[in-house]
């Protein structure tokens, strides 16, 4: 009997990228109730411009810049965001952990370290944004498969792997087809890097 090697474990192929997360810690009566609506509920297009991080890093051209029309809807944008966050994570069930963060991911779970505690065994619902138009939002529920303490800098932080347990088909398709499009991408610019 041979060994398999970790890449041959492996369903699906994983990448390294920076995204925009949404999670809270739910209990297993919690996971039992949501489980059929994240099945059968197909992604979402992400409702405030925070859960879109990446665009706000985006660096506009002067002549924007110098419109004032410009400077005014930038500062409406603020005011919506803060409602709709406002509205959107005090709900009954409790509130939602927005993060911006490096994270390893793959068709069938994510990998990321974070200043929240998870330990092993527990239950998580993470809303992931895709950094391509429309900007859609994947509801995924997962179990904790490891939730090692780490220390940087005099701070507890918590490297943690989930496993998508719960995830709509047709979004874990989305996310396969963002994972293969991120790695072109990577090759291509390696590519072209080296000449």
């Amino acid at each position: 009997m041979t060994l398999m090697t970790e890449t041959e474990k492996r369903e699906y192929f994983r990448i390294e990228d920076q995204l925009s997360i949404k999670l809270r810690i739910i209990t297993h009566d919690e996971f039992m109730a949501l489980e059929n609506t994240v099945r059968f509920s197909s992604a979402k297009t992400a409702e405030s411009l925070k859960e879109i991080q990446f665009l706000k890093g985006i660096v506009t051209n002067e002549e924007k810049e110098k419109e004032q029309l410009y400077t005014y809807l930038q500062v409406i944008d603020k005011k919506l965001d803060i409602i709709l966050d406002y509205l959107s994570e005090t709900t009954d069930t409790g509130p939602y952990i927005t993060k911006y963060l490096k994270v390893y991911i793959s068709g069938s779970g994510i990998g990321f370290v974070s200043d929240i505690e998870m330990k092993e065994g527990e239950y998580v619902e993470i809303k992931i944004v895709l950094p391509i138009y429309p900007h859609l939002k994947i509801t995924t529920l997962c179990r904790v498969l490891k939730g090692e303490t780490r220390k940087k800098d005099d701070k507890h932080l918590w490297e943690v792997a989930l496993s998508f347990l719960v995830i709509n088909d047709n979004d874990r398709d989305l996310l396969i087809n963002y994972i293969f499009m991120k790695e072109r991408e990577m090759l291509r610019h390696k590519k072209e890097s080296t000449g």
